[in-house]
């Protein structure tokens, strides 16, 4: 029972964060709410993730090393009673 319970709240998580986007979405491109086809909102989406592929990529390549962890480890590393 617990899993069926789970599993719904995941279900209806997932519709309302989708519905909040769509809604999002057609609203930024100035359309009324039901007039963004489901095709042209998956193209948005896949844009969406194609940029931030694309920025990563790009960061990777480039030597950046903004990753939180990263940021963490060069904190602690100076914050180290090591060094004192």
């Amino acid at each position: 029972m617990g899993l069926k319970k789970a599993m719904g709240i995941l279900v209806f998580s997932t519709q309302a964060v989708i519905g909040a986007d769509y809604y999002f979405q057609t609203r930024d491109a100035g359309l009324n709410w039901g007039d963004l086809s489901a095709t042209d909102y998956g193209t948005i989406v896949q844009e969406r993730f194609a940029r931030a592929r694309a920025a990563k990529e790009r960061a990777a390549q480039a030597g950046d090393s903004t990753g939180a962890w990263d940021k963490l480890a060069a904190l602690g590393g100076a914050a180290s009673p090591q060094d004192q």
